[in-house]
């Protein structure tokens, strides 16, 4: 599940943080064939300049294909061209999120991975429905209380009570928001695929995308030659498990454990945080701070929620996770003056995507899936927040479960490369292992020290080999040593 808290403590549910409202054009299901594609040549340049010669188009595809009458909608991409005299099947990469403009990320630092696949194959990037130019920002951000404090399930009815006008807002524009989920777009991908005359297609992802790819394995298999997928995020693993971000602190705790200059202040992380969370369900914290925009200045009331989710949102992150103990071991010594211009920031708004909430809702998770979360969420650190606002959000907008035959296992022997993280609490190194379980020509690529997401641009050489057909002899990956931020 893609909804994911930076530092800003924004809901990151969108590529892009502007509000783009592009007019659909409108059609019907029947009228999908060639004459809807379009293709033109164009120069494309990279944020640092770079350029490169390329082709950009739009295929129009349904928009729900369960309607025989449903409009249709623009998927925007833009093909690179091999420079091999002989390339293998054209590389798809698909963005995370869901919700991130695929032609936005290759603007980007990945601009180097995708030129440097070229000497593969072609590689195309694309931007899935209710992305990039076509994005499903909501109006209004969602804001949340500081002059109070307010436990989860509270919080959790402020954010879908808020929600709820930014469903009104694109249905009233003539949005068919059942047609948003994750297998929709697996079948625009074979839709392009098509469009293109493409016999075969490799398939790139990471985080989400890890989960896009596995759904476009299992519907259309046939038309998929290899893939690459990091931060494993199995079909029936989208909504998180409360005990691996408790495991989480533990591989944290091990690591500063071996540095005196942490091990002497804090013998066990996990402990110290339960006692600040401990402190703030028995007594938030009120902290009198200077807010910048009035110049006035404003108490804030510090409680447990507004901190489970400033951790939480950090926790297995690359850069993120290196900031957890001192925040921690800050909090337990009494200073929330920090925590507190963070908790400032949930004033200023979260901002969701109807795309976002439909396609995540709809990905949802099974019966027993959700009786293990609750199983584990009471004596854990996080609880639910591990998935916040699902599966709720979903009943809130009605939107449509995919249901348990798309969650079953993938199975498939189509090769595939699953990397993972040794530090990613979002998807742990255990996903990657259950998933392969069903993919008996699948590699697993572990990259220690690394937490979410791997990175495809320092792995650019496996990726590119893997993609020639070669089959990879080292699988364990030394990832950057962990510096921690020093405590005073």
């Amino acid at each position: 599940m893609s909804v994911q808290l930076i530092t800003n403590f924004k809901l990151v549910l969108l590529g892009s943080a502007l509000v783009i409202f592009s007019l659909v054009p409108v059609a019907t299901a029947q009228e999908t064939n060639s004459a809807n594609l379009n293709i033109e040549p164009f120069t494309f340049e990279a944020n640092d300049g770079q350029k490169i010669a390329a082709l950009r188009g739009t295929l129009m595809v349904p928009e729900n294909r369960t309607k025989p009458d449903s409009r249709l909608i623009p998927i925007n991409f833009i093909r690179f061209k091999s420079t091999s005299d002989n390339p293998g099947s054209p590389i798809f990469y698909l963005a995370a999120g869901p919700g991130a403009s695929g032609i936005a990320t290759a603007k980007g630092r990945r601009f180097e991975l995708f030129t440097a696949l070229t000497a593969v194959a072609d590689v195309i990037v694309f931007d899935q429905r209710g992305t990039g130019e076509e994005d499903m920002s909501c109006p209004d951000p969602i804001t949340l209380p500081i002059d109070r404090v307010a436990d989860y399930p509270e919080m959790l009815q402020l954010i879908i009570k808020q929600s709820l006008p930014c469903k009104k807002f694109y249905q009233d524009q003539g949005y068919d928001l059942a047609g948003y989920t994750t297998a929709e777009s697996a079948h625009d991908v074979n839709d392009l695929r098509k469009a293109l005359g493409l016999k075969k297609i490799n398939l790139l992802g990471v985080s989400y995308a890890s989960h896009y790819a596995l759904a476009i394995l299992k519907l259309h298999e046939e038309a998929i030659d290899r893939v690459v997928i990091g931060g494993v995020q199995g079909l029936h693993q989208y909504l998180k498990l409360p005990s691996t971000y408790d495991k989480h602190f533990d591989d944290i705790n091990a690591l500063i454990q071996q540095d005196p200059k942490f091990s002497s202040k804090i013998p066990n992380l996990s402990k110290m945080f339960r006692t600040v969370l401990k402190r703030l369900e028995e007594k938030p914290e009120i902290v009198t701070i200077l807010d910048k925009k009035s110049g006035e200045n404003i108490d804030v009331h510090v409680g447990k929620f507004a901190i489970q989710l400033q951790i939480w949102s950090m926790s297995g992150r690359n850069s993120a996770s290196a900031a957890i103990p001192a925040m921690i071991y800050q909090m337990y010594r009494g200073d929330f003056q920090a925590a507190a211009k963070r908790t400032l920031q949930l004033r200023n708004g979260l901002n969701l995507s109807a795309m976002t909430t439909m396609m995540n809702s709809a990905s949802g998770g099974s019966k027993a899936r959700i009786n293990r979360i609750n199983g584990e969420a009471p004596g854990s650190l996080f609880g639910h927040m591990v998935h916040l606002l699902f599966p709720e959000i979903g009943a809130a907008w009605n939107a449509p479960d995919l249901g348990n035959e798309y969650r079953s296992p993938v199975r498939s022997d189509v090769p595939v490369l699953l990397i993972s993280g040794t530090m990613d609490a979002r998807t742990p190194v255990e996903n990657a292992v259950e998933v392969a379980k069903y993919l008996p020509n699948s590699q697993h690529m572990i990259v220690t020290n690394t937490g979410h997401p791997p990175s495809f641009v320092m792995l650019k050489d496996q990726v590119r080999a893997f993609f020639t057909g070669e089959r990879l002899e080292t699988l364990c990956i030394e990832g950057p040593k962990v510096v921690f931020d020093p405590l005073d």
